[in-house]
């Protein structure tokens, strides 16, 4: 605004960081290098109207600018104490309307049925639901679908074993041989439909809820795979080659075009997956977000083809989103694990689980960015030390609930005056950038964001606690270093709660 009011023209991003060196404030911009051209002025001018424009502001005690025209922000002592009274007195601190237009739905793990859950669905499962949560805690309404594989050749190989199990026959080779096969043998009513209520179990364990499990053979039997084809053909997306059905992907951004109906005229996968975002669209999402696997990359492309043509040809305007996650590779004090000592197989979500917990195997399977590869030590996980960062964070909020119970009473806390060092401004900047990193979360689709922000804010804390003794004997102080304290204890809470882990009050 104060861009626009100054030379009369609009810059549409404005590049804003927390820079890693305290001299040069607790925010930094470059907008007055990378809109030079734009507003036909030099960097330095620039950005000294807009600091003489912003200096009126009750928000800082100085901005600097540097070099040839680089923007420091300092915020005034004033300005964090107020926020900081509001974070201690908003019961939903952090919490905004951004995303309100947003109706999403987002589609996660969606594992074959066709055995229990490993390390990279509990991944997908953890980045998901906490890209759900931080979409819904800034506004948006959020529908969490899992889409059920239970078409196809996979599912006929699975009954196959069982039975073969059954009849005491061998598994035919080609056929499904984890140890889970013998258990399922042993159990009532249908494999598929049993290793789904398996898969459910370990999700809800998990703290992992779906508002819907989506059916591929319902695409299957209701018709739904031939009529989004005859829809493409009437809409002239398709031709014929060859004596099979090809789409025409390439006239939307595909390397290629893709065979829909092969010449012995079976469905190809890629027809099924299109006719269900098909039913997405026409269940009236205006922003559609996948989670794939790594070994869906070549999809990226042919998908938001097909989107853009059901989009199009509906007349609705939709976002579409892929995240492509990258594997976990498992390690036990630095050495790989590849099997279960257990069962020889795969080691399962709810084997990690089991041995860590599920608060340590949340937070690892969200804290880092899903596109990366993940090294997952199981060792670290069960560590309580400083080198496990689960246990460090969740420690910074039991330690404040402790010196809270050894107050004895409530205490109400004093906002004047609490920036008393270097350790307590530190401390009161990290909990009021809750809001921002919440948004650049949610906007961005990365939840190890939040990970990344609570390891910061317990150090700060740490630091803080280290240099401001909480419990003295003078009032005033006490009443002072609390408004801290009860602040910091409230964005612990709500952060972690947000990637779905608990914040316990002991440890």
């Amino acid at each position: 605004m104060a861009i626009k009011k100054e030379f009369e023209k609009d810059v549409e991003i404005i590049p804003i960081t927390y820079p890693e060196i305290k001299d040069y404030g607790d925010y930094s911009s470059t907008v007055a290098l990378s809109s030079a051209r734009v507003l036909r002025r030099s960097p330095k001018e620039i950005a000294e109207k807009i600091k003489s424009l912003l200096m009126e502001q009750p928000y800082f005690k100085e901005i600097e600018v540097a070099g040839p025209g680089y923007l420091n922000f300092f915020l005034s002592d004033s300005f964090l104490e107020k926020e900081i009274e509001k974070v201690v007195s908003n019961s939903n601190y952090g919490g905004c309307d951004f995303l309100k237009d947003k109706n999403i739905l987002l589609e996660y793990v969606s594992a074959n049925p066709t055995g229990p859950l490993h390390i990279g669905h509990g991944r997908w499962a953890a980045i998901g639901d906490s890209i759900a949560n931080v979409l819904e805690f800034c506004g948006a309404n959020v529908f969490r679908e899992f889409y059920i594989n239970d078409a196809g050749n996979q599912i006929d190989l699975l009954i196959k074993s069982v039975d073969a199990v059954r009849a005491g026959l061998p598994i035919p080779e080609n056929g499904y041989h984890g140890s889970y096969i013998n258990e399922l043998a042993r159990m009532n009513g249908n494999p598929v439909e049993n290793i789904l209520n398996i898969q459910k179990k370990t999700l809800s364990d998990f703290r992992v809820n779906f508002n819907n499990f989506f059916s591929e053979k319902h695409l299957h039997e209701s018709g739904a795979v031939k009529e989004t084809l005859e829809f493409l053909k009437k809409t002239g997306h398709c031709y014929e080659n060859e004596g099979a059905l090809w789409f025409k992907t390439t006239e939307f951004g595909d390397d290629k075009d893709r065979v829909l109906i092969k010449s012995d005229g079976e469905y190809t996968y890629f027809a099924v997956d299109i006719a269900y975002h098909k039913n997405k669209i026409e269940r009236g999402f205006n922003t559609i977000v996948n989670i794939l696997g790594a070994d869906h990359h070549g999809y990226v492309n042919r998908l938001t083809a097909a989107v853009k043509i059901f989009s199009k040809e509906l007349k609705r305007d939709v976002d579409f989103k892929i995240i492509i996650g990258q594997l976990v590779s498992l390690y036990r004090n630095g050495e790989p694990v590849r099997m279960s000592k257990r069962t020889g197989d795969m080691i399962t979500l709810q084997e990690i689980m089991d041995e860590i917990g599920i608060d340590a195997s949340r937070y690892f399977l969200v804290m880092r960015k899903a596109d990366t590869p993940l090294e997952f030590d199981i060792e670290v996980a069960k560590k309580q030390s400083d080198e496990n960062p689960v246990f460090y964070v969740q420690y910074a909020h039991a330690r404040i609930a402790g010196i809270l119970r050894n107050l004895g009473r409530q205490i109400n806390p004093v906002f004047g005056g609490i920036i008393e060092n270097e350790d307590a401004r530190t401390l009161a900047v990290n909990i009021i950038r809750f809001p921002e990193i919440c948004i650049d979360s949610a906007v961005s689709y990365e939840p190890h964001r939040i990970t990344q922000y609570l390891e910061n804010l317990a150090s700060s804390f740490h630091k803080f606690y280290n240099s401001c003794r909480i419990i003295t004997e003078d009032e005033s102080v006490k009443s002072r270093r609390l408004a801290l304290v009860y602040a910091t204890k409230k964005v612990l809470a709500t952060g972690l709660k947000l990637i779905g882990v608990s914040a316990p009050e002991k440890m």
